[in-house]
């Protein structure tokens, strides 16, 4: 088992370096064709849905759905476009056995195919996205003692049950409305992705044979800067 974690967190970093390796390589191509530099910030709220499979009979074959958002920075060229996601918080639903918390951060890159090959900016116009997303699940509730045979139900809150940290690759295919274009820029999105787990690890281990799989993120949201 260790060994199989450690190659898949040496998959996970080689992917990594090389989408940071091919997106650097791809801006700079860009910036010396097209006029205009892209650089601001992004707002997006959304939901994600996961299969979530676990050896825990309470969550086993739970279809989990969170909702959530996050904030972060774009910058780039009308062709390509880097999004990094710094922090953002998800919450799942009242279905949910307990409560599942995610903390998220990523980076992604939209290709804008129109404007390569046309070029000339669209009002609406079709992208592509691929990046990766490093995400945190934090689980709450009362379906696992954490003392042989005692479980505390005067609690506010429900207790902390453990943590799964996945590293993801993700894919998807979005729209951008744009309002504003000239020097400054507002930008409205929809997106939705596909992510592939890499690896993944918890420190409980309880949560070792608990999954998260299946992922698909629906998101919209806002960019705004300077367009110069």
């Amino acid at each position: 088992m260790t060994a199989r974690i450690r190659h898949n967190q040496f998959k996970g970093i080689f992917i990594i370096i090389l989408f940071i390796i091919l997106s650097l390589k791809l801006m700079v191509a860009q910036a010396q064709s097209s006029a205009s530099s892209y650089k601001g910030f992004n707002a997006s709220f959304g939901a994600r849905s996961f299969a979530l499979t676990s050896n825990i009979a309470e969550i086993d074959q739970t279809d989990l759905i969170e909702t959530g958002g996050q904030v972060g920075f774009i910058f780039g060229t009308n062709v390509i476009k880097s999004r990094l996601g710094l922090f953002g918080y998800f919450s799942s639903s009242g279905k949910t056995p307990g409560t599942v918390a995610l903390y998220t951060s990523n980076a992604s890159v939209n290709f804008y195919p129109l404007h390569l090959f046309l070029k000339r900016n669209f009002l609406i116009e079709p992208y592509v996205s691929g990046g990766v997303s490093y995400d945190r699940f934090k689980f709450f509730g009362y379906y696992v003692n954490q003392e042989p045979g005692v479980t505390n139900y005067s609690q506010a809150e429900a207790p902390y049950l453990g943590k799964i940290k996945q590293l993801n690759a993700t894919t998807g295919l979005g729209l951008e409305l744009r309002l504003r274009d000239d020097f400054d820029f507002i930008h409205l999105f929809t997106e939705i992705k596909y992510a592939r787990n890499l690896s993944a690890k918890t420190n409980r281990e309880t949560f070792a044979e608990t999954t998260l799989k299946s992922q698909l993120h629906t998101v919209i949201g806002i960019s705004f800067g300077a367009n110069r």
